[in-house]
């Protein structure tokens, strides 16, 4: 537990806040923002995605490797794309980074601090503490509390971008969705 709190606090310490303000203030210009991650990094991209319809702006988390390119290809300078790869070993993720370049669509890479390939196609960069031992231990806890921990920090800020709306929005869409019987 105590190595995990290391983990996290490392995490913690690579935020770079200058960074999350300009990813932020380009995700509420964007007309759209694309979510490009696999296996148990989906759920945290789905969550991401749940917290962001809550206040009404729509987030697309393509799943499948197809759908992934596909939207790759469908992007464009209007969009942003998330891109969430711990060290850039997917089988697929380096051509659909390719594609987003290619399209001009900024892109966020969310990565570890080891060497990985996309560092030099990202426009942005939000590092997670590279410590943990991918192949060597029981679980990717602190990879995960660290990608949440990002997440949420994005949310937390693109939600103060404009506090009065997105509460009311929040507010209005459960009130809506209470009605119903």
């Amino acid at each position: 537990m105590n190595k995990q709190l290391h983990l996290l606090s490392a995490t913690f310490n690579l935020v770079d806040l200058e960074q999350i303000r300009h990813i932020v203030s380009k995700m509420s210009k964007a007309k759209m923002i694309d979510i490009y991650t696999s296996a148990q990094n989906l759920y945290f991209a789905e969550n991401f995605k749940f917290q962001m319809q809550e206040i009404g702006i729509n987030i697309h988390v393509p799943l499948e490797e197809y759908q992934q390119r596909l939207a790759a290809a469908m992007s464009n300078q209007d969009h942003v794309a998330l891109v969430i790869s711990f060290g850039g070993r997917g089988s697929s993720i380096g051509a659909i980074t390719e594609l987003l370049k290619k399209n001009k669509t900024p892109i966020v890479l969310i990565c570890s601090t080891l060497e990985n390939p996309l560092k030099n196609s990202a426009d942005y960069i939000l590092y997670m503490s590279s410590h943990e031992d991918h192949y060597n231990k029981i679980s990717s806890f602190s990879t995960r509390m660290s990608l949440l921990y990002i997440l949420d920090s994005l949310y937390t800020c693109y939600f103060k971008l404009d506090y009065d709306r997105n509460i009311k929005n929040k507010l209005t869409y459960y009130e809506k969705m209470t009605q119903i019987k």
